[in-house]
């Protein structure tokens, strides 16, 4: 894997996409590692009882598909270095068990500054399989 660097860095620059699929295993893990036991994400029963938003099913962490948007920049420049300093998201529409989520980044702003505070502006996406946009988000990213 090439090594990122504020230098090879363009505007326009589309990052690798990360695709994950969501099933009740995920979620419920997810569930765990966030202490967010909340019956909407890990209680199908009661999910499909209470059919919160009409669908009859339990739905996904936010936190969860944050860390799918996430990954776009850990997955491209953390081994060079690189890390985020600011993150800001916004959730559209729910992620649901058997959804498959694409994740995408592209490069809007890049900032020099001094070396090691150089920073690039990488705003994110993530979509479902039928091409609704469930959450977008903007990384700050110090690059070296």
């Amino acid at each position: 894997m090439a090594t990122v660097t504020f230098d090879s860095v363009e505007l326009d620059m589309a990052l690798p996409e990360v695709v994950r699929s969501v099933d009740q295993r995920v979620i419920t893990r997810n569930a765990a590692a966030s202490l967010d036991y909340n019956p909407i994400h890990i209680n199908p029963a009661w999910a499909k009882e209470v059919n919160l938003l009409g669908k009859g099913t339990t739905i996904a962490h936010g936190m969860c598909t944050f860390s799918f948007m996430t990954s776009v920049v850990t997955d491209w420049c953390y081994s060079s270095g690189a890390f985020i300093s600011k993150l800001e998201s916004k959730f559209i529409k729910p992620v649901r068990p058997g959804d498959t989520i694409t994740c995408k980044g592209v490069v809007t702003e890049k900032h020099p500054r001094q070396k090691g505070k150089s920073f690039v502006v990488i705003d994110l996406s993530a979509e479902n399989q039928t091409g609704d946009k469930v959450a977008v988000a903007k990384a700050r990213v110090i690059l070296p």
